[in-house]
């Protein structure tokens, strides 16, 4: 008999301790380890990181035109030349059309070539215009974006 009175004891005991376990499982609470202020400071910091990454973006962009700019300007000089250069040209056979040493179909070539030579320059010129057009385009946006980064800048000064 005393043997099952242990037995029993000992049930009583597990049975205990294990609803010591339980209730201990069931009190433990969730502690935050960031607080709702670190929060909101950490998603302004990202606000920010998020703003300085799109200005830079822009700033790229801007730098790639800018250079497709500068080859422009470099057609627009050589087509300039060419123009100028057939120009001349016609301009003298003209001259020389005036002492009777030339004949017409030679004047009507050149001052072809001059007339294709000066459409080429002002093709040139307005692609010229319309990517300086872009450039400054992307210069407005970066001012944009860099004073609505201003004004997301958080208060908190972050060390790294």
């Amino acid at each position: 008999m005393e043997t099952i009175t242990m037995k029993k004891n000992f049930i009583y005991l597990l049975l205990a301790f294990a609803m010591l376990n339980v209730a201990k499982v069931k009190a433990q609470v969730y502690v935050a380890k960031v607080s709702k202020d670190s929060l909101n400071v950490l998603t302004e910091r990202l606000a920010a990181l998020k703003a300085s990454q799109k200005i830079q973006e822009l700033k790229i962009e801007e730098a790639k035109e800018e250079a497709e700019v500068e080859k422009l300007r470099i057609k627009l000089l050589e087509a300039n030349d060419k123009a100028k250069d057939a120009a001349g040209k016609s301009n003298k056979t003209t001259q020389k059309l005036g002492e009777g040493t030339i004949d017409s179909k030679e004047t009507d070539k050149l001052a072809k070539k001059a007339k294709n030579s000066m459409e080429d320059s002002q093709k040139a010129l307005d692609k010229y215009n319309k990517q300086i057009g872009i450039v400054e385009k992307l210069r407005v946006e970066i001012q944009t974006e860099e004073r609505k980064a201003g004004y997301k800048k958080p208060n908190v000064a972050f060390g790294y």
